[in-house]
Protein backbone atom coordinates (compact mmCIF):
# COMPACT_ATOMS: atom_id res chain seq x y z
CA UNK A 1 0.00 0.00 0.00
CA UNK A 2 1.34 3.41 -1.14
CA UNK A 3 1.52 6.17 2.14
CA UNK A 4 -0.17 8.44 -0.37
CA UNK A 5 -3.38 6.60 -1.27
CA UNK A 6 -6.78 6.48 0.48
CA UNK A 7 -6.83 3.23 1.61
CA UNK A 8 -3.84 4.36 3.53
CA UNK A 9 -5.36 7.48 5.10
CA UNK A 10 -7.80 5.59 5.64
CA UNK A 11 -6.24 2.85 7.69
CA UNK A 12 -4.82 5.38 9.61
CA UNK A 13 -8.17 7.01 11.00
CA UNK A 14 -9.38 3.91 11.06
CA UNK A 15 -7.10 2.39 13.64
CA UNK A 16 -7.23 6.63 15.15
CA UNK A 17 -10.73 5.67 15.71
CA UNK A 18 -10.03 1.92 17.08
CA UNK A 19 -12.46 0.44 14.47
CA UNK A 20 -10.08 -2.31 13.86
CA UNK A 21 -9.98 -5.37 15.39
CA UNK A 22 -6.51 -5.85 15.76
CA UNK A 23 -6.66 -9.49 17.12
CA UNK A 24 -7.97 -10.76 14.10
CA UNK A 25 -6.33 -8.69 11.89
CA UNK A 26 -2.87 -7.07 13.15
CA UNK A 27 -1.37 -4.20 10.63
CA UNK A 28 1.80 -3.03 10.85
CA UNK A 29 1.17 0.41 10.76
CA UNK A 30 -1.07 -0.34 14.51
CA UNK A 31 2.87 0.10 16.24
CA UNK A 32 3.02 3.43 15.36
CA UNK A 33 -1.05 4.92 14.97
CA UNK A 34 -2.70 5.12 18.25
CA UNK A 35 -6.33 4.37 19.14
CA UNK A 36 -7.41 8.02 19.97
CA UNK A 37 -10.99 6.46 22.03
CA UNK A 38 -8.55 4.84 24.96
CA UNK A 39 -10.44 4.55 28.05
CA UNK A 40 -10.20 7.82 29.52
CA UNK A 41 -8.87 9.48 26.95
CA UNK A 42 -10.17 12.85 25.28
CA UNK A 43 -12.05 10.90 22.46
CA UNK A 44 -13.78 8.40 24.55
CA UNK A 45 -14.63 11.32 27.44
CA UNK A 46 -15.64 13.36 24.20
CA UNK A 47 -18.23 10.24 22.91
CA UNK A 48 -19.48 9.53 26.47
CA UNK A 49 -20.61 13.12 26.47
CA UNK A 50 -22.04 12.96 23.34
CA UNK A 51 -24.19 9.25 24.17
CA UNK A 52 -25.37 10.59 27.45
CA UNK A 53 -26.83 13.76 25.73
CA UNK A 54 -28.30 12.04 23.02
CA UNK A 55 -29.75 9.26 25.75
CA UNK A 56 -30.59 12.46 27.81
CA UNK A 57 -32.61 14.12 24.68
CA UNK A 58 -34.30 10.94 23.72
CA UNK A 59 -35.69 10.74 27.20
CA UNK A 60 -37.58 14.01 26.92
CA UNK A 61 -38.58 13.33 23.66
CA UNK A 62 -39.89 10.02 25.23
CA UNK A 63 -38.56 7.78 22.58
CA UNK A 64 -35.97 5.06 22.07
CA UNK A 65 -34.10 6.98 19.32
CA UNK A 66 -34.27 10.06 17.65
CA UNK A 67 -33.66 10.22 13.65
CA UNK A 68 -32.95 13.73 13.71
CA UNK A 69 -30.70 13.41 17.10
CA UNK A 70 -29.22 10.22 15.12
CA UNK A 71 -28.77 12.27 12.12
CA UNK A 72 -26.69 15.11 14.15
CA UNK A 73 -23.88 12.73 15.25
CA UNK A 74 -23.97 11.04 12.12
CA UNK A 75 -23.11 14.03 9.75
CA UNK A 76 -20.86 15.14 12.56
CA UNK A 77 -18.69 12.51 12.50
CA UNK A 78 -18.77 12.52 8.82
CA UNK A 79 -17.36 16.17 8.81
CA UNK A 80 -14.78 14.93 11.62
CA UNK A 81 -13.58 12.68 9.22
CA UNK A 82 -13.72 14.60 6.10
CA UNK A 83 -11.43 17.28 7.81
CA UNK A 84 -9.32 14.37 8.84
CA UNK A 85 -8.60 12.86 5.25
CA UNK A 86 -7.99 17.04 3.88
CA UNK A 87 -5.93 17.46 7.05
CA UNK A 88 -3.26 14.63 6.61
CA UNK A 89 -3.24 16.09 2.27
CA UNK A 90 -2.78 19.26 3.87
CA UNK A 91 0.53 17.90 5.77
CA UNK A 92 1.58 15.73 3.05
CA UNK A 93 1.44 18.54 0.64
CA UNK A 94 3.36 21.20 3.30
CA UNK A 95 5.85 18.97 4.25
CA UNK A 96 7.49 19.44 0.82
CA UNK A 97 8.14 23.18 1.91
CA UNK A 98 10.33 24.84 4.63
CA UNK A 99 8.39 26.67 6.67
Amino acid sequence: MQKNDEDFKKLVFDLMNGSLNLEQYPVEESKYVKNEFFLGGFCDEAYRRVYNANRRLCKKLGVEEDRDVESIITDLIDIGEYLAMKMYDYGKFFSAFSI
